[in-house]
């Protein structure tokens, strides 16, 4: 049941990264201008695969809570506030954020970055069942082709300001 408990709370973790991913994109997404349609549009995907994302999670956690709910196990009532992947993740929370495109774009890839090493971490950390296991991997590798179109974003928005 211990393991079931941590595993619990690196949900809770990954649930809240994908909260504050969701509001970054949703709020770099609002101030786009109508010219940068192609952005916005990227920008509202990754926010809606960070809403798949925690339903996803969030229908695991409950599974989960439930096991040991049934077996009488006390369960934190605020899991995973503390959690050491969440605080990973802190650092660069505030990162969804400037004026200028280069650095917003910058500033999402190296978010990406960062959640993708959380959930590397996380799949790393613990002895996972094969369903969380294989959850947690699509969703990291989700993270990764996001961090590689970031990076494009980047690149082509950097060679058109330098032309």
């Amino acid at each position: 049941m211990d393991n079931l408990k941590k595993i619990l709370e690196v949900l809770n973790d990954l649930i809240r990264i994908n909260k504050d991913r969701e509001e970054g994109y949703n709020k770099i997404s609002r101030e786009l201008t109508p010219a940068e349609h192609n952005l916005r549009s990227a920008f509202e995907r990754k926010a809606q695969e960070s809403r798949n994302n925690i339903v996803q999670l969030e229908s695991i956690a409950d599974d989960i809570h439930q096991q040991l709910k049934a077996s009488n196990e006390p369960v934190d009532s605020n899991p995973g506030l503390a959690g050491r992947i969440y605080k990973m993740w802190t650092d660069v929370k505030g990162l969804f954020s400037g004026s200028d495109k280069s650095a917003v774009l910058r500033s999402c890839a190296d978010s990406e970055a960062k959640a993708k090493s959380c959930y590397e971490n996380a799949l790393s950390e613990l002895p996972l069942p094969e369903n969380i296991y294989s959850v947690l991997n699509d969703q990291k590798i989700s993270l990764d082709a996001s961090q590689r179109e970031m990076r494009g974003f980047l690149e082509r928005w950097s060679s058109e300001e330098s032309q």
